[in-house]
């Protein structure tokens, strides 16, 4: 019995999800990002190239944009994350280069426009430590002990992009637009949880004196990889009078095109436990292992997308309504990351009827999402234009079932509902466009679960299966804050004849 509670302990999951699991995070420093991307119908400007490569073709002269400089202050609270009162908080300043592109209207084919960009689509970066001392009388012996214990984690991920794209005018009103991207995705990794409970004098144990005991539990795992996959994009938009309407359809991501830096080590150990209701010691293990390169697999997919949109002029020519919506398709659940173990990752007795062949292995997945974004442009005068825009951006892993997949080991992040305002404006200067704007981000979620409950901890805990810590309750709140100020610059080079 003692091997099965053991194995249900060792696949436990404190729940944190990696990267962002959010599809609309990015931001592009232009004026699409000004109009918070609704712009799949219609005036996405140098962004065209990613939100729909159909509207390329509304370019009238070539240009080169430049919005390398994003401001970018994210706060990060969360509330009883590790038991009541136990906190973790995260904050950053952040400059990004985000969005270079070239637009260019051919000469001698005047049915052709032509793009080529580097854009950053995600940047993403959490880092949390906490620790907590105090005495308690938490272990099967007299008098109290110090009970420490330390969390880390740390996770930093990229996703970056370089694309040519292509559009095409087929009738009067009807343009057809292509692109494809090399997707560069990074990933760096690190979470620990260290767990120690010693007595504060020197204790007997089963009438044996013993000048130093100690109890412990601890978890540590790593990953790293870079990896580089392919995708298209398939773009309509159909133009008359003041209406357009668009159509964008991107594939998911190709991948064993190429990877990296490929580094995966998982641990975890316990020592001097016993069950308190009948004083019965748990077996001490070390289970660990750690491989590289070639020994390793990853393969972090992305999902089908179908966005639509719609942008509308009003009589006057002053002002312009920008909607989209988009539905990403879910990923069922698979293995995104699997490695060759060593046989020998529990040894002993003990783990003699335990498979460990996914030790290493971590799942990944998502869920359906349907997002929507509204923009709105209002010209001044010809060389000022104010803009503004709001969209949802609902997390893709929130509540998703892993099914068969349950019991594996996943990469731990955060799950938040987040939502974008933005506001800005840009202003033409001797023929060139400045931009410069705002974007606040708001998502909060109360009411989840902890991630581990080390305020009132136990010394083995049979409900979760786990040693020196108490049952997690329904009680974090998450909350996310974010600002960002955009600055960027598109310099035009004439209209072609």
């Amino acid at each position: 019995m003692q091997k099965y509670l053991l194995l249900l302990f060792i696949l436990f999951p404190i729940f944190l999800n990696a990267q962002s699991n959010n599809h609309w995070t990015r931001n592009f420093n232009e004026e699409s990002s000004l109009l918070s991307g609704a712009v799949v119908g219609g005036g996405a400007g140098p962004s065209a190239i990613y939100y729909n490569p159909a509207s390329i073709s509304e370019i009238t002269e070539s240009k080169l944009s430049l919005h390398a400089s994003l401001f970018s202050f994210e706060f990060i609270d969360i509330k009883n994350a590790l038991g009541e009162g136990v906190d973790l908080n995260y904050s950053r300043g952040v400059v990004v280069p985000r969005f270079i592109s070239y637009m260019i209207k051919p000469k001698n084919y005047p049915r052709w426009r032509l793009e080529i960009a580097f854009l950053n689509n995600e940047n993403y970066k959490v880092e949390f430590a906490t620790s907590v001392d105090k005495k308690i009388d938490i272990l099967s012996l007299p008098g109290e002990e110090r009970y420490f214990s330390y969390f880390s984690y740390r996770n930093t991920y990229k996703d970056d992009y370089v694309g040519v794209g292509g559009s095409y005018k087929l009738g009067k009103n009807v343009y057809v637009g292509l692109s494809m991207f090399v997707s560069f995705k990074s990933v760096d990794y690190n979470y620990s949880l260290s767990i120690e409970a010693s007595p504060l004098d020197s204790v007997f144990v089963d009438d044996v004196y013993v000048p130093f005991y100690s109890a412990s539990y601890g978890q540590t795992e790593y990953l790293r990889f870079n990896d580089y996959r392919l995708l298209w994009k398939l773009g309509f938009l159909y133009k008359k009078d003041r209406l357009s309407i668009g159509l964008n359809i991107t594939t998911p991501s190709i991948g064993g095109i190429y990877s990296d830096g490929k580094k995966i080590m998982r641990k975890e150990d316990q020592n001097n436990i016993t069950y308190q209701e009948t004083g019965e010691s748990i077996p001490n293990y070390v289970l660990v292992d750690y491989k590289e390169r070639k020994d390793m697999f990853v393969n972090p997919k992305s999902t089908l997308s179908v966005a639509a949109g719609v942008t509308y002029n009003f009589k006057d020519g002053k002002k312009t309504l920008f909607t989209t919506i988009e539905y990403f398709a879910g990923i069922d659940p698979y293995k995104m990351v699997q490695a060759n173990e060593n046989p020998d990752i529990g040894g002993g007795t003990v783990f003699d009827d335990i498979d460990y062949n996914n030790w290493l292995t971590l799942v990944g997945g998502a869920k359906p999402v349907l997002n929507v974004a509204a923009g709105y442009k209002w010209k001044i005068k010809e060389t000022l234009l104010i803009m503004a825009g709001f969209r949802t951006d609902f997390n893709y892993l929130k509540s998703y079932d892993y099914g068969v997949l349950s019991g594996f080991n996943k990469v731990k992040g955060l799950d938040i509902d987040m939502y974008h305002i933005t506001g800005g404006l840009s202003v033409r200067i001797f023929g060139q466009d400045l931009i410069t704007g705002l974007q606040y981000t708001y998502g909060r979620e109360p009411n989840q679960k902890q991630f581990a409950n080390l305020s009132d901890p136990v010394e083995y805990n049979t409900t979760i299966n786990a040693p020196l810590q108490g049952t997690p309750q329904n009680t974090m709140t998450t909350l996310f804050n974010a600002i960002s100020i955009y600055f960027g610059a598109t310099f035009n080079f004439g209209a072609n004849k």
